[in-house]
Parts: C-alpha cells; sequence; structure tokens
C-alpha cells in the first residue's frame, strides 16, 4: 500500500469522505470540461476569449463615447468582469446542474449534493485561466502589492456563498422548469447593478442601499482594493460578506436537503 494511501485509511471517516467527494468533484469536473470543448478550435481558451472581447468593448464604450475618467481603465474594468464572469458563470451552470445529469441522479448511492458544485468547479477552471492574465495585467499597470496575499480567502468566501445560491437553484429547477431562466434574468439585471464597469463610489447615494444589498457588488470593490489599490478591505465589508456567505450556504444546503427526496419522481 502507497504512502498516501495508508494515511488516507488512517485519516478519520468524516477526513476520507470529504477526499472522495473532493475526488468525485474533481472527476466529473474534467469529464464535463472535456465533453463541452470536445470538437472546439479553441477549447477552454473560450471563456476568457469571451471577456477579452467584453473588455474591449466597455473599454471602447466607456473611455470614447462615454468618458468614465478612470485611470487605467482596462485595468479596472477587467477586475471587475473576470470575478463577476466565475459567479455568473458558476450559478448558470448550478441551476440545470441536477436537471442535465438525470443518469447520475438515479445511482443510487450518488450523492446529488456534489452536481452543483462540478457546475462551480467547471466555472473556477475558467477563473484560473483568467486570473493569471488579470495579474499581468494589473502588475504592469500598477504593480504587485502584498495584499494580493489576501486574494485566495476572499476567493475562498466567494465561492461558499456561490455554492449556497447553486444548490437551492440546482433543487428549485427540479421542480420548476423556469428557474434557469429566471436565474439567467436575474444575472442579467444584477450585471448592471453590480459595479463592473463603474465604481461603487460613482453611485448616487439614494440608491446606494440597493447596491449595498448585493453581496457581488462588495466582493468587485473588495478585489479591487487587494489588486488594484493594494489596501486591506474594511473589516465590515469582510465580515459582512464572510457572514452573508455562511448564512446563503447553510439556506442553500437546506434547500438542497429539504427537495431532495423528490428528485427522482420529478425527473
Amino acid at each position: 500500500m502507497t504512502a498516501p494511501a495508508l494515511r488516507l485509511r488512517r485519516a478519520p471517516a468524516g477526513l476520507r469522505r470529504l477526499d472522495a467527494l473532493r475526488e468525485l468533484v474533481l472527476h466529473l469536473a474534467s469529464r464535463e470540461l472535456r465533453s463541452s470543448h470536445r470538437r472546439s478550435v479553441l477549447g477552454w481558451s473560450w471563456p476568457l476569449l469571451i471577456q477579452l472581447v467584453q473588455l474591449t468593448v466597455l473599454s471602447f464604450v466607456f473611455t470614447r463615447v462615454v468618458p468614465l475618467g478612470i485611470d487605467d481603465y482596462p485595468t479596472f474594468v477587467f477586475c471587475g468582469l473576470v470575478f463577476w464572469s466565475w459567479f455568473r458563470g458558476g450559478l448558470s451552470g448550478a441551476a440545470t446542474s441536477v436537471t442535465g445529469h438525470v443518469a447520475l441522479v438515479l445511482e443510487p448511492r450518488m450523492p446529488r449534493h456534489v452536481l452543483p458544485l462540478v457546475a462551480l468547479a467547471v466555472a473556477t477552471f475558467d477563473l484560473l485561466i483568467a486570473l493569471p492574465v488579470l495579474l499581468t495585467l494589473v502588475g504592469v499597470t500598477g504593480g504587485v502589492h502584498a495584499t494580493w496575499a489576501l486574494l485566495p480567502p476572499l476567493l475562498a468566501v466567494q465561492a461558499v456563498m456561490m455554492a449556497g445560491i447553486g444548490l437551492a437553484v440546482a433543487a428549485a429547477h427540479v421542480y420548476v422548469r423556469d428557474v434557469a431562466q429566471i436565474v439567467g434574468v436575474t444575472l442579467l439585471i444584477l450585471f448592471y447593478l453590480t459595479p463592473v464597469f463603474y465604481p461603487l463610489d460613482a453611485v448616487p447615494e439614494e440608491y446606494a442601499w440597493i447596491f449595498h444589498l448585493n453581496p457581488i457588488a462588495g466582493f468587485i470593490d473588495a478585489y479591487r482594493s487587494i489588486l488594484l489599490d493594494g489596501a486591506v478591505p474594511g473589516a465590515v465589508l469582510v465580515g459582512g460578506l464572510a457572514l452573508a456567505s455562511i448564512a446563503v450556504f447553510a439556506a442553500g444546503w437546506w434547500t438542497f436537503r429539504r427537495l431532495e427526496p423528490g428528485f427522482v419522481d420529478e425527473l
């Protein structure tokens, strides 16, 4: 028996289950990625290419047509696009993750809550492709800051929130097939209510409460503080995002487990 296998065997049962869950998510995500990019010329570069096209269009509009007066605007907007695209991709995929894998759902020993997590893992892979491009662009235009070390924890907090929302919408879509369309429309509206291509401090005071209710706005503001400004986000902002993420995950997990017993009958 190999050393890793021996350590795994001696590990507590909870750790073994977590390790098995991680391997299952990675296996299914890898299979999903290979399937989605089969017979594609550009393959895995498509998500990055789409973001670069969006970056080009937004940069042209808001530096030439309607100038916002933001320094290094391409870097500013790409910082918003990368993390927004991760959010959008993860939730869009999660919405149909259960209904799109009926054969897996019907497997008696299949942990069905893995399926929304696989959608999140696929979106995270796309994020990991775009992230080096973003960091290079930020480094060239504004330099490297020590606060970049805060990026992984902040990504983890956002991942927890995305997992919670993904579990809830995946379960709801089994019963109401309009959910995927509702998610799509909501994301479209939310794109304009999230400071992706404009700064949060440009929002008029009377409408600021709307953006304060949008946690993704807080995440993007925190990412820009870390990457562009070299500043540590405020404790109130980070603490609020962490608490909101835990609450959303708990609600999403409860919703999924509550609706899961009826999946087989509905599918």
